[in-house]
């Protein structure tokens, strides 16, 4: 008996919904990527000749769209909360299509820049992917939801520049980004056939959420529990992933005498890290149905703590490599726990702009962690690693300190 394909597609709306977040995340996340190897090489193309020149305007071209985004993406969850998320995972996955298609006819630099700023404007998927991933999931499978979009999100960023780098010499760098508007275009027809609001469902089972909060401003949301917290922590923790991207390639090269063999070398690490990130996403959206968050939580910023001091030590790229993959399975996951402890505080009328205003943390983070790799450099290679394991232990006291509060707070409701 053969199988139909559209009787693959699951029956429950919510899963459903995931379903067409999570590939269109795949779909999405590979076609950014996919350019990221030539940027500086299409910024020579459009008339920039010095190398130098050429990388000054790729890094501007490159950091505008996550900044841009992380100012948007509050203002863009407000009108979400309003008139749905359906609407808004259509507008901006039709404004990526379009733009990444405009980008592949762009005339000069300027054209790239107007374009990769209105990309950050007008896109933003990552600021909303969580809110439409958990916006009908029962509250006991949202970790696993976050985990599984999160893995699915990191390893096709680490996918991407490796196809990217084959589609530019098999079809050329202006074709490259046509497929990246195909992929996108893929994305806008799964969220237009699959995806449904909460509003368009008749009859939905009861969740038990916090009740909506007096005020609305995006400055009440920082009073939720927990939240100021959270906030910190993305921001904190995407900043120390960021920061080993400018840093791993020189410390390889203190070891490696022939330049290809070192940046082949520190390819690998940094693929093998965000795979191991990906696996151990997966883990903790798993794991959050059965243990504490905030507990959970506070082990594995501990273990980052002592991982990252220890890379400080490295001796040699195999003891990076084993290191940073190790970071990476234990340390990793924290953004997926984050964001789990997250959903369980905001409001429901709120959800958009509250998850967009927690991305905008985590791409200002993004922002933040190369500019802090460069800059320990100056001071020492190793200084980074130092850095991080710093910035670990105060996250793991806050989180060690939320936990002791909480248990007072047991304790007096149950001698009461």
């Amino acid at each position: 008996m053969t199988t139909r394909p559209w009787n693959l597609i699951p029956q429950d709306p919510w899963k459903r919904n995931q379903l067409a977040v999570t590939v269109s995340a795949a779909f999405i996340f590979s076609g950014f990527t996919l350019i990221m190897p030539f940027v500086p090489m299409y910024v020579q193309m459009l008339g920039v000749q010095s190398q130098a020149a050429a990388a000054v305007w790729a890094g501007v071209a490159l950091g505008i769209s996550p900044l841009v985004a992380s100012l948007a993406a509050p203002i863009w969850g407000r009108v979400a909360d309003r008139y749905g998320l359906k609407i808004m995972a259509v507008r901006i996955t039709f404004a990526l299509f379009a733009i990444w298609a405009l980008t592949a006819f762009a005339q000069n630099v300027y054209h790239l820049l107007i374009l990769r700023f209105l990309l950050g404007l007008l896109g933003g998927f990552n600021a909303f992917s969580i809110s439409l991933a958990t916006q009908l999931s029962p509250q006991e499978k949202v970790g696993r939801v976050i985990g599984t979009l999160q893995a699915v999100q990191i390893s096709s960023t680490a996918v991407g520049p490796f196809v990217g780098g084959i589609l530019a010499g098999w079809i050329g760098i202006r074709h490259t980004f046509l497929v990246t508007s195909f992929l996108c275009l893929l994305s806008l027809v799964l969220f237009v056939f699959l995806y449904q609001d909460k509003d368009s469902i008749q009859a939905l089972p009861p969740v038990a959420v916090p009740p909506p909060q007096p005020q609305e401003g995006l400055a009440s949301m920082m009073l939720l529990p927990d939240f100021a917290v959270i906030a910190s922590l993305l921001f904190l923790v995407t900043t120390i992933d960021r920061s080993f991207a400018p840093v791993i390639p020189l410390f390889v090269a203190n070891y490696r005498a022939d330049p290809l063999e070192a940046a082949r070398l520190s390819g690998i690490i940094l693929s093998l890290a965000a795979f191991a990130e990906s696996f151990a996403a997966w883990y903790s959206g798993k794991k959050m149905t059965r243990s504490d968050p905030k507990q959970f939580l506070w082990v594995r910023l501990g273990a980052g703590c002592a991982i990252c001091f220890l890379i400080g030590f490295a001796a040699s790229t195999m003891q990076l490599l084993g290191l940073r993959v190790l970071l990476a399975l234990l340390a990793g996951g924290t953004l997926t726990v984050a964001y789990t402890l997250a959903s369980r505080v905001i409001p429901e009328s709120q959800r958009a702009t509250a998850f967009g205003l927690l991305s905008s943390f985590g791409m200002m983070g993004g922002a933040v962690g190369p500019l802090l790799g460069g800059l320990s450099v100056l001071i020492d290679i190793r200084s980074v690693f130092f850095f991080n394991s710093l910035i670990y232990a105060g996250l793991s006291w806050a989180i060690w300190r939320s936990l002791r509060r909480e248990k007072q707070q047991n304790l007096r409701s149950q001698s009461a």
